[in-house]
């Protein structure tokens, strides 16, 4: 009744094994990671506030609070300038529906090709989408 191991599963999990213990993969999360941080840094540096001052993994949480925009509504903005980002709640907020921030991850950029110096211009991108959002 309660099922075993299921053979996909298993062999699903090996090759996964298998392909981040190569020095490519290596390499390519250290990249992931320096790209966040690098993304973390220009928008801090643009004045917006991120939920841990930062990124030591791959991903970001960005406050838009302060802005006054929802993250619902710069999501959708995003979409419209072919950003992909995902809504999130942050410290604060009332309701999931309308949530304070933004979820913002790299390995897609990462996987691209993108470094440092990408970055810093989808940095600027984002910002100018802040901007957009806040006077509309």
């Amino acid at each position: 009744m309660q099922g075993g191991p299921h053979n996909q599963k298993i062999g699903a999990l090996a090759c996964q094994l298998k392909q981040v213990n190569t020095p490519e993969f290596r390499e390519y999360i250290k990249q992931v990671k320096a790209n966040a941080k690098c993304l973390s840094e220009e928008l801090m540096n643009k004045g917006h506030t991120l939920t841990s001052n930062g990124t030591d993994n791959h991903m970001l949480v960005w406050s838009l609070r302060d802005k006054g925009i929802t993250g619902s509504k710069y999501e959708k903005i995003c979409d419209e300038m072919h950003i992909t980002l995902n809504k999130n709640t942050v410290s604060g907020d009332k309701s999931a529906v309308t949530p304070g921030g933004v979820r913002i991850g790299t390995p897609a950029v990462t996987t691209r090709g993108y470094l440092q110096a990408d970055m810093i211009q989808v940095a600027k991108y984002l910002d100018e989408a802040c901007n957009l959002a806040q006077a509309i």
